[in-house]
């Protein structure tokens, strides 16, 4: 596949998948785009009894299988309630920051998509507004302060479905991504962009020789929340390896640069396996992309959680450098289209 083919199959899912709302536990219009991919890659597709989306390439052997995993949900909120003049209070699923959003179009997941306004308040207060004015002074914008107005009562906004543990999320008006200077922009690259690199690495895969072992395709449910989903394929699928694709951070503490280099993770809160790491940063040279290195913190992905909990028995992680991580989220273009590139490189040929 060349170049040019695969940048305009990347930005294809990319427009499709950015769009979609997928907050932990309603995920299925990113399922929904995702699936028609997998079904022209894989052999078999089917949904498990946690949602995680799977797909499986027959390889020449069942032995050692290998399965990928990225995760379909981004982080989003739930109604915590509703008060009596219907504004909207929200509490955070999977570490959402309301500083990150600002005041703007939010969506309020009922039996309807009802898009309101994330509204703090007026900047022309004092002290007697106490909230508004520590957001204004000295408190980041936070759940506390923040509230979603619809101009709908209570009543209103039950009968479209909204109600106390409804999901919410930065309104679809504001995910269309945006590319430049080698970068896709948007919300929700964590991790539509990894699913992405997986359907791409998927392609690659089965465009060669069938691979020397059974290889699944994990778009996995809820990791937002505790990396659920991963646990239970590690759990139920017959394998052995799980490598996470994933967001790799860029912050003054880690090693990363935004480069077209994809970047492989020794480290986060668990350890990784270190023949599989190293492999993928030898094959990231062998294919002139090159690679990079870090440890990181305050991290998990489906690999290391499930690695650390005895349910797989080893883990890589392979990531894409972004900046403004769970936020308005700019990740280096190049390096999503890398990640797949290695990924088909390291199933076609992995340790063993």
């Amino acid at each position: 596949m060349d170049t040019t083919a695969l940048h305009d199959l990347l930005r294809e899912m990319l427009d499709r998948f950015l769009v979609t709302h997928s907050p932990p536990g309603q995920e299925e219009e990113m399922a929904a785009a995702a699936r028609p991919y997998l079904e022209e890659y894989c052999d078999e597709v089917w949904t498990d009894a946690h949602d995680d989306l799977i797909g499986k390439i027959a390889g020449e052997s069942a032995e050692g299988a290998i399965v990928v995993a990225a995760h379909k949900d981004e982080i989003g909120c739930v109604v915590e309630r509703i008060e009596d003049d219907g504004r909207v209070r929200l509490e955070d699923l999977g570490g959402m920051q309301a500083w990150r959003y600002g005041e703007g179009p939010f969506d309020l997941l009922g039996d309807e998509i009802v898009t309101g306004v994330l509204s703090v308040g007026s900047t022309h207060v004092s002290a007697r507004s106490a909230e508004i004015n520590a957001a204004k002074t000295n408190t980041p914008m936070n759940w506390d302060a923040a509230r979603v107005v619809t101009g709908l009562s209570r009543e209103e906004l039950a009968e479209r479905g909204v109600r106390v543990g409804s999901r919410a999320l930065v309104a679809r008006a504001r995910k269309p991504p945006m590319y430049f200077d080698g970068r896709v922009c948007g919300y929700g690259l964590d991790d539509k962009g990894a699913v992405a690199a997986s359907l791409l690495g998927a392609k690659l895969l089965r465009a060669g020789p069938r691979p020397p072992v059974d290889v699944y395709i994990a778009i996995t449910a809820a990791e937002e929340g505790g990396c659920s989903g991963g646990q239970f394929v590690a759990h139920h699928l017959p394998v052995d390896t799980m490598i996470a694709v994933e967001v790799a951070p860029v912050a003054p503490e880690y090693d990363i640069a935004m480069t077209p280099a994809p970047v492989v993770v020794f480290k986060d809160r668990f350890i990784y396996t270190r023949s599989i790491c190293e492999r993928l940063c030898a094959l990231g040279d062998e294919l002139g992309c090159g690679h990079q290195r870090t440890i990181l913190r305050t991290f998990g992905s489906d690999a290391s959680v499930a690695h650390q909990a005895g349910a797989i028995g080893r883990a890589a992680c392979l990531g894409f450098p972004t900046e403004n991580t769970h936020g308005y989220e700019m990740a280096q273009f190049e390096a999503i289209a890398n990640c797949g590139r290695v990924l088909a490189a390291y199933l076609a040929d992995p340790v063993r």
